[in-house]
């Protein structure tokens, strides 16, 4: 394994960490049994809403449940360039069978890097590649971690990241695990929004924080203009504004806010005017009754068909699907 720090408190804006292997966007989670997959699912529930805040599939996974799974595999449960999370529950201790020690102990010398839940913690111990000195332990299990490895430190946190091994002292905490490692790699704009996301911050979400607008005033890195220029397209998705009537109310020349656009958003002041209106259509689509011709009037499109022709260009598939999906068929209009 790589053994790099992991440091989840980063300026906001950080470029994505590509360069430190250790911090993948591919993972496997391996649960001790049925009874901790829910725990799994939790976790890789944090990363598909990081795909969605961050507007594309960035992140990657696999479960596997029990160490049965084990046995069907080839090879090495993950990859070098992957992530493997073993999850464990707050009760038993995770005592993994003498006849799978060696494949578990492979996978776990394969990873970019190691996250242990809970009772998962004896998993590396009992295999002898534990790879790091300090850790989150669950107090039911202190004791036997002392007795084991009486050298490990054990920190007085819910999570902890030390070189390539990140540790979570039960499921609940695992998720707190899991957002903490992907704002290490995409930033603390990308931890905070998620925190906020995910109902984990005491502070209310903005609901203007997922979708198109969270991921371009991301792109955006802190530059008020453009920051200010998204904000006053997003209160003006019915009564659009033109370039002009933007940057005079920003009191800048078209011509340099379309320049900041193409450097910082790679798109068109337009281009990115529609794909907050779809987003925004989108979203009515999913989560209310209203009429699509009520729709395209209070997202700003002329008419229907326009909004149509635009949404499946962008989502690849027709409105009436996201509908159908939304209401189970009851709602088609």
């Amino acid at each position: 394994m790589y053994l790099e720090n992991l440091e989840p408190t980063r300026p906001t804006f950080v470029a994505p960490l590509q360069n430190q292997r250790s911090l993948s966007s591919d993972f496997v989670f391996l649960s001790q049994d049925e009874r901790v997959g829910f725990a799994a699912e939790a976790c890789i529930d944090v990363l598909r809403s990081a795909n969605r805040l961050l507007g594309e599939e960035v992140y990657r996974w696999e479960h596997l449940q029990g160490e049965v799974a084990l046995d069907s595999l080839d090879g090495p449960a993950c990859s070098p360039e992957q992530t493997l999370v073993l999850i464990g529950g707050t009760e038993m201790p995770w005592r993994p069978a003498s006849d799978r020690l060696s494949a578990l102990r492979g996978s776990i010398r394969n990873a970019a890097r190691l996250c242990v839940v809970g009772s998962a913690v004896f998993v590396p111990l009992g295999a002898g590649v534990l790879g790091a000195k300090q850790l989150s332990v669950h107090p039911n299990f202190q004791p036997g971690v002392m007795e084991t490895a009486p050298g490990l430190d054990m920190v007085e946190a819910a999570t902890c990241h030390h070189k390539s091994l990140s540790s979570a002292i039960s499921p609940t905490a695992a998720i707190r695990m899991m957002v903490e490692l992907i704002g290490a790699r995409d930033g603390e704009f990308t931890r905070a929004a998620l925190s906020k996301y995910l109902g984990l911050t005491d502070a209310q979400a903005s609901p203007n924080m997922a979708g198109e607008h969270w991921r371009y005033t991301r792109m955006a890195q802190g530059d008020p203009v453009i920051g200010e220029a998204l904000t006053l397209m997003l209160e003006h998705l019915e009564d659009t504004l033109t370039v002009g009537q933007i940057a005079g109310l920003l009191d800048v020349s078209p011509r340099k806010l379309e320049r900041g656009f193409r450097e910082l958003l790679r798109q068109t002041p337009l281009k990115v005017y529609r794909d907050l209106r779809l987003d925004r259509a989108r979203n009515l689509m999913a989560q209310t009754s209203m009429p699509m011709n009520e729709i395209s009037v209070a997202c700003g499109f002329s008419n229907v068909t326009l909004m149509k022709k635009w949404f499946v260009k962008k989502y690849r598939e027709a409105p009436e699907q996201v509908r159908l999906h939304s209401y189970g068929g009851l709602r088609p209009n």
